[in-house]
């Protein structure tokens, strides 16, 4: 798998949702809400077991939206990366859920 894309941002209203690109035909939109979810699933299912999440960005909103969404995007770019690269991640079911893969 190559390297995921948080690409574009839709903003409407007051909700910013993320276009991630997995693949040329395979895109999934979240909002930051959904990665905070899956975020929460993780530490709850894996801290205790000893291993070691990635830090979810927090959300940033600043005077400046066009750059503060920006930030937000690369990182979230950062996370879901450390996320679908990592050996034990990549497998957990509520991750291929979230990116809408069908387990092989």
């Amino acid at each position: 798998m190559s390297k995921i894309e948080v690409r574009s941002v839709t903003k409407t209203g007051q909700s910013t949702t993320y276009q991630i690109l997995l693949g040329p035909s395979h895109v999934v939109s979240r909002r930051y809400r959904d990665f905070e979810e899956l975020h929460e699933f993780l530490m709850k299912k894996y801290v205790s077991s000893g291993l070691q999440v990635p830090h979810l960005p927090e959300k940033k909103a600043g005077i400046n939206k066009t750059t503060s969404t920006e930030k937000n995007r690369a990182q979230l770019e950062v996370y879901v990366n450390q996320l679908l690269f990592h050996p034990h991640f990549v497998k957990e079911p509520e991750l291929l859920k979230f990116f809408e893969i069908k387990p092989v």
